[in-house]
């Protein structure tokens, strides 16, 4: 008797705004399981792929390297975060196995405890780095050096995908990335910090399930990304769970080169440079 195929569900397949394709396998009489892998062939196909490797070295195609990213992030213990399976043959190439987690929809992050949401990034950023680049470590590279391969990134990225919003700034942004002090430490972060990448229950994030896009970074970039997603009164709430374990970092010499980075990385699209740059500082009211 021949065994019964397995169900397979496309999730985000070919998601440009994702690193991977991912599908849900159910085999029959089994636990699910979800499969990923990278949908691109070379990271120029979006400025945030492009920025993610040059920058910080990360390749969401090596799937070895995404097994290790998510080791470490359990190793860290903010969110419950999936086992990885190994690596499963799958139509013609191979795909990275983690367990299923089952829960709710996903929701925006901002609908969530901000004060728990700080508390939880506050742990992360306690597994502190001497070096940025890659989550796990490899390859580290000195912090001394972050701010000015960001404004290189930051000026490949321009030429790649469209000059045209940054010609008339160049001078600002220079001096925006050279008045930024060199970080003290790095700590774990995702870049494309989203409330799909988790698993949900009872209205809160649960589990963490896509770490690819992650990096060791300065925690004054973290920050100046979470100060962008929340309201202005869940920032507050945020930073106050935050401080209950951690100092809160000063932003304000950091924040411009901060988000020049990130604009560059298409993190939020592409507004004009003023507006982005002009966007309220929640963290500092």
């Amino acid at each position: 008797m021949v065994d019964p195929a397995p169900t397979v569900t496309e999730l985000n397949a070919g998601d440009s705004s994702r690193a991977s394709h991912v599908w849900r396998v159910d085999p029959p009489g089994g636990p699910p399981m979800i499969l990923r892998r990278a949908w691109w062939t070379a990271p120029e196909v979006s400025a945030f792929m492009l920025g993610l490797n040059r920058l910080f070295g990360v390749d969401p195609r090596d799937l070895d390297r995404t097994a290790a990213a998510y080791a470490r992030w359990r190793e860290i213990g903010a969110w419950a975060v999936p086992e990885t399976l190994g690596l499963v043959a799958f139509r013609g190439a191979p795909a990275l196995g983690v367990t299923f987690v089952p829960g709710d929809p996903a929701r925006a992050l901002h609908d969530a405890d901000a004060a728990d949401l700080g508390r939880r990034v506050a742990r992360v950023h306690g597994h502190a780095s001497a070096t940025f680049g890659d989550v796990t470590g490899r390859g580290g590279r000195p912090l001394a050096d972050f701010y000015p391969e960001a404004l290189r990134v930051v000026r490949e990225l321009a030429a790649h995908f469209g000059p045209g919003p940054w010609a008339e700034h160049w001078p600002a942004v220079e001096a925006a990335f050279a008045a930024a002090p060199t970080p003290t430490h790095a700590a774990p972060m995702l870049l494309d910090w989203d409330g799909a990448q988790f698993v949900w229950r009872d209205g809160q994030p649960f589990a963490l399930v896509d770490t690819e896009s992650s990096a060791l970074a300065p925690p004054e970039l973290d920050l100046c990304l979470w100060e962008l997603l929340l309201t202005p009164p869940g920032a507050a709430q945020f930073r106050t769970g935050y401080a209950e374990l951690r100092p809160f970092p000063a932003l304000g010499p950091h924040r411009a080169a901060c988000r020049l980075l990130l604009r560059a990385l298409e993190v939020e699209g592409a507004p004009p440079l003023p507006e982005w740059l002009g966007r309220p500082a929640p963290f500092d009211a």
